[in-house]
């Protein structure tokens, strides 16, 4: 069982504030009969709510922190900050699809020092400290096992507003890799979910493209205290190449991967 820090506790405790307000407005998504912009402009309160919850809640437990939300901004040396993410998988929310996800991160220094992230679909709450392991709940997770590519779970997810052609090129050796080795690909569409299943488990290999700095924050350090590997193709960690494709999987896997992709196999 994990012993929870005064600083998660706080967090945790916000989040189960705007579980059951999410948990009501999903089920009202499949029931609305309404034109796109509504269904938009639904979510979009949905969001709100969900901000302004956590933003009152942290910055009363933590006065002096800062917060960053969705834009990028330089981080203040010696200066805390929570990084949230208010509707991880809005895309899936918005249609009815139940994989989406809320996330919250502390960082220092361009270090994050603790993560939690909420499938509150599931009431799965998966979240690491820096230096004590990755848990699901009460229970520590570690990344798969698997030694081989061969037979694999790959999980693909591209942030990016390029066109479907251009996507395509970014992921296809991936495609051609899971197709040689016998793996299955599968794009569920939120990057923090893909990031704790990867933590957990579920997933053995991870491939995302183009996210910002602050959608990465939630992920490089449940996967490391999970025994996991988050880079780039040139081994830099995620936390400080966003934007770049990432590859996330054990040590072993994650080797493997790169020496493959790099090589053109």
């Amino acid at each position: 069982m994990s012993n929870k820090s005064p600083l998660l506790n706080i967090i945790f405790q916000s989040l189960n504030k705007i579980t059951r307000n999410v948990l009501r407005d999903f089920g009202e998504i499949e029931n609305l009969q309404v034109s796109p912009n509504s269904i938009d402009n639904f979510v979009s309160r949905t969001e709100n709510r969900i901000y302004s919850t956590l933003l009152e809640d942290l910055t009363k437990s933590r006065p002096t922190w800062g917060m960053k939300l969705n834009s990028i901004e330089e981080s203040i040396e010696d200066k805390y900050y929570w990084i949230v993410d208010t509707l991880n998988g809005r895309f899936n929310f918005s249609h009815a699809l139940p994989y989406f996800s809320i996330s919250i991160s502390v960082e220092f220094n361009n270090e994050i020092l603790s993560t939690v992230i909420l499938d509150p679909l599931r009431d799965e709450l998966f979240f690491a400290e820096k230096g004590k392991g990755s848990y699901l709940n009460d229970r520590r997770i570690r990344v798969s096992r698997r030694s081989s590519i061969g037979s694999c779970v790959f999980s693909i997810y591209d942030d990016s507003q390029t066109t479907n052609n251009k996507i395509t090129d970014i992921f296809e050796p991936i495609y051609a890799l899971a197709s040689k080795y016998s793996s299955v690909t599968r794009e569920f569409g939120s990057s923090a979910l893909n990031f704790a299943w990867l933590a957990s488990g579920k997933i053995d290999c991870l491939f995302t493209n183009n996210l910002n700095k602050n959608q990465v924050a939630c992920g490089e350090l449940l996967i490391k205290e999970a025994g996991g590997y988050l880079t780039n193709l040139k081994y830099i960690n995620a936390y400080r190449s966003s934007g770049d494709l990432l590859i996330g999987a054990n040590p072993t896997l994650h080797k493997e991967l790169l020496k493959k992709i790099n090589n053109k196999f």
